[in-house]
This record gives structure tokens, C-alpha cells and sequence, in this order.
């Protein structure tokens, strides 16, 4: 029965269209740090943990389950010691420029925004430890995951069998 289970999720999770590959690299990249904003905007409010907690452990949950859906889909597609064949290849260098590309507009555009409240309105940065800790963390999930969710953002639909 196990092993019947684990079959079917394995060819579900193979045969994922292109469009709802891309709604759960989307999701999965923007969860984790969406749960830190969400954290961060109710801890200044007087509400209870009871009412904002559920949506972060929620979006803790997306952001996890998309990470084994996405590396289930891709498997080690990814690396570059993996042993492929042209078009894989050609893909895999293609999710992996996407990826530099993507994370090198989030820098230039978090460097911007510093930059903007720093020279331009003249704010005061500080840099607290829970801010801190969430950068850290948020780096050290999605930046692994980049390339995966590249990967399965460029990887083209399976052509229908007739």
C-alpha cells in the first residue's frame, strides 16, 4: 500500500504543469520571508499570538513543502556534477543564470532602498537581532533554493501523449 502511495506521488509530482510548478516556486520563495514580515508587523500590535500565529506556521508550511515538492521534481537536475544530457544541461545552465539574475535584482534593490533612506531622507538604520536572525535564516533556505526553483520555473511542460 506504501509503496503504491509513493509511486502515484512520485509520478504526480513528475507530471506537474509548468504553471503550477511556477505558483509553488513563487510561493515557496516568498513564504519564509512573508512569515517574517507577518511576524514583525503583528509583534508591535497588541494582538494575540493565538491570531497571528497560525498564518506564520502556515507560511512556514508553504515554504517547506514547496522546498521537497520543488528538489522531488527537480532531484539533482541542479548541480553541476549531475550527469546530463544536452537539453538538460542547457536548462540547467539556463535555471541557474535565472537564479543569479533574480537574486542580483533583490540586492541591488535592497542596496537601493538602504540607500534611498539612508542619503536620501536621512534615516538611521539599526539593525536588531531578530531582524538579523530572519535575514539569516531567509538567506540560508531560499538561497539553496534559488536554482531549484529556477529550474522548475524554466523546465517545459512533458508533451501530451496521444
Amino acid at each position: 500500500m506504501a509503496r503504491n502511495f509513493t509511486a502515484w506521488q512520485k509520478a504526480r509530482i513528475e507530471t506537474l504543469s509548468r504553471r503550477s510548478r511556477r505558483v509553488i516556486a513563487v510561493a515557496s520563495l516568498l513564504g519564509l520571508p512573508g512569515m517574517f514580515a507577518w511576524s514583525s508587523f503583528w509583534l508591535r500590535t497588541s494582538a494575540p499570538n493565538i491570531v497571528w500565529g497560525p498564518v506564520s506556521f502556515v507560511l512556514i508550511f508553504v515554504t517547506v513543502v514547496g522546498a521537497f515538492v520543488l528538489y522531488a521534481f527537480v532531484r539533482d537536475r541542479a548541480t553541476y556534477g549531475a550527469h546530463l544530457d544536452e537539453r538538460q544541461r542547457a536548462l540547467r545552465d539556463r535555471a541557474w543564470v535565472l537564479s543569479y539574475e533574480v537574486l542580483a535584482v533583490v540586492v541591488v534593490m535592497a542596496v537601493a532602498v538602504v540607500g534611498i533612506l539612508v542619503l536620501a531622507l536621512g534615516r538611521v538604520i539599526t539593525l536588531d537581532g531578530a531582524f538579523v536572525s530572519g535575514l539569516v535564516i531567509c538567506t540560508g533556505v531560499l538561497i539553496p533554493l534559488l536554482p531549484v526553483a529556477a529550474l522548475a520555473w524554466v523546465e517545459p511542460d512533458l508533451p501530451d501523449e496521444a
